[in-house]
């Protein structure tokens, strides 16, 4: 009986066949043309610190921020910026060691060139900046008002992981501030950016 089955098996089994055209092209993964674009978020983490007049009172501080876009073309996006930073007082003063945070709202366009899985990119914005206390004013650095218009801009590198999603970077951007006329602020952050 198990003779029979046997040849019964090899009598209706036909012979494999393959047939190869062309050697298999090359992959490219991920795709760029495939990456999320649209709305998206970032979230930043780095340091700030003054210069001018300022920077001679307000030590360099901690910075966490925010970002929510939506990319208009691959190379165009629009972008509201959020940030704040928290400082110690330094120097010979009576104000020493006291803490003092910055609070940045900007709206910012961008412009991305990429390449592969890496892009560069330039950014700039109009916004308002507050300070937490009065203690530039009692140092004669800044007016009265704690509140005032910032402007500036700045550059940065992405690399986009192997998701569609996720891509990371490094930036750096100057700003002026309005109000603080004879000082300006540098920004050196690292992110994590989700696209929707």
């Amino acid at each position: 009986m198990a003779a029979l089955v046997t040849s019964w098996l090899v009598a209706g089994a036909s012979a494999a066949r393959a047939q190869v055209t062309a050697e298999p092209s090359a992959v490219v993964f991920p795709d760029p043309a495939k990456f999320a674009h649209g709305l998206y978020t970032e979230g930043e983490v780095g340091a700030v610190s003054f210069f001018g007049k300022a920077g001679d009172d307000v030590s360099p501080g901690f910075a966490i921020g925010a970002r929510v876009g939506y990319d208009l073309f691959r190379w165009l996006a629009l972008q509201a910026h959020f940030l704040g930073s928290t400082h110690q007082i330094s120097g010979d003063n009576p104000l020493n060691g006291q803490l003092i945070q910055t609070y940045q709202a900007l709206i910012e366009g961008k412009l991305t060139y990429r390449f592969g899985q890496t892009s560069i990119f330039g950014e700039g914005g109009i916004g308002l900046e507050r300070l937490s206390t009065n203690a530039l004013y009692a140092l004669m650095v800044e007016p009265r008002y704690r509140v005032g218009f910032v402007a500036g801009g700045g550059g940065g590198l992405d690399y986009h992981s192997l998701s569609r999603h996720f891509s990371v970077g490094v930036r750096g951007g100057f700003f002026v501030m309005a109000e603080l006329t004879s000082s300006q602020e540098l920004m050196a952050t690292t992110y994590l950016r989700y696209t929707f």
